[in-house]
């Protein structure tokens, strides 16, 4: 797989792998099949948090690198400071909470270091040097390589790398955010934490270069779903049922699927890989066989025609 550098000696795969249902999943030998498949692929890229299954995603994946002996050759996205999940959203980017998130994933996975650490949720209500002085101890200390935000807009990222090099800090250097050919926004997914890609957050990338792992890139299964005529889950359906652009998207990924010969997998993967950003799309998969039609991206490469084609239609040439 092709590289993203995202800092010295720190690159995420073309193709990241996500935790799926890691450390909640029973059968443990399918989790680890799969693993086992993306980095037979070329894939180096893991993502982990301590949100995931109770921090047994964590656990979970450190079993799996001690038993592959291949921590060095493995890149370990690491991910805390999850508020509290209730109506407040309270945050929890205290220099403690931040500190004792990392501790705990490195001793779940049984590593000294993980290779890129992001804060889970922002607070803009903390002003930014209350939480890149604590991030940059983290780099200081060898608990992690480079630091990163999910879920962060563009112009926090900037005032606190504006701060960072002000200060002589670690830089954020990526940022993890949910980035689909189905758009949405925070009020659909009723998440005000939640920070979907938007056309002002899209001409910053774009200016900057700044790295992206994008989650939901297949839309959380909402195109497989309606394309075979059934009804997405709840939860989905609020996502991304209510904006009609997103219906006419579907009709036009189907059709460049019939044109092409490629899943609609495939062909979201690699919109999110191509569409003129420098993105890494963050998969999760509950069988080989779905990891097997995403890593089918790896063998293609969108025109600017089709994804022109994909997000505003006209002729598909």
């Amino acid at each position: 797989m092709k590289k993203i550098a995202v800092a010295p000696g720190v690159e995420l795969s073309e193709i990241s792998l996500g935790a799926g249902s890691r450390g909640a999943e029973k059968d443990e030998a399918l989790v680890f099949s799969i693993m086992d498949r993306y980095v037979e692929a070329g894939g180096t890229t893991i993502d982990s948090a301590r949100l995931y299954a109770d921090g047994r995603a964590d656990a979970a994946l450190g079993k799996w690198l001690g038993s592959r002996s291949n921590r060095d050759r493995i890149v370990i996205v690491s991910k805390g400071s999850y508020p509290v999940v209730d109506a407040t959203h309270v945050s929890r980017l205290s220099p403690a909470e931040i500190g004792r998130d990392i501790d705990e994933s490195l001793a779940a996975m049984g590593v000294p270091y993980s290779d890129l650490h992001l804060l889970h949720r922002d607070d803009v209500r903390i002003p930014v040097g209350e939480i890149m002085r604590p991030l940059d101890a983290l780099v200081r200390a060898g608990k992690t390589r480079a630091v990163g935000v999910s879920n962060w807009t563009v112009s926090r990222i900037a005032e606190a790398n504006g701060f960072a090099a002000e200060n002589g800090l670690a830089p954020i250097t990526c940022c993890q955010m949910h980035y689909s050919l189905a758009q949405t926004t925070a009020a659909a997914t009723g998440d005000i934490t939640h920070v979907p890609m938007s056309d002002v957050e899209y001409a910053w990338y774009k200016e900057t270069g700044l790295p992206v792992m994008a989650f939901g890139v297949q839309a959380h299964g909402w195109f497989a779903k309606r394309a075979a005529g059934g009804d997405p889950k709840g939860f989905f359906a609020r996502y991304y049922d209510y904006f009609p652009e997103n219906h006419r998207r579907l009709e036009r990924l189907v059709r460049l699927s019939r044109e092409t010969g490629k899943t609609l997998s495939a062909l979201t993967t690699a919109y999110a890989r191509d569409s003129g950003l420098n993105v890494s799309p963050l998969c999760a998969f509950s069988s080989i066989a779905q990891l097997e039609e995403c890593l089918d991206a790896l063998t293609f490469t969108l025109t600017p025609d089709q994804v022109r084609y994909l997000e505003s239609g006209g002729e598909l040439k």
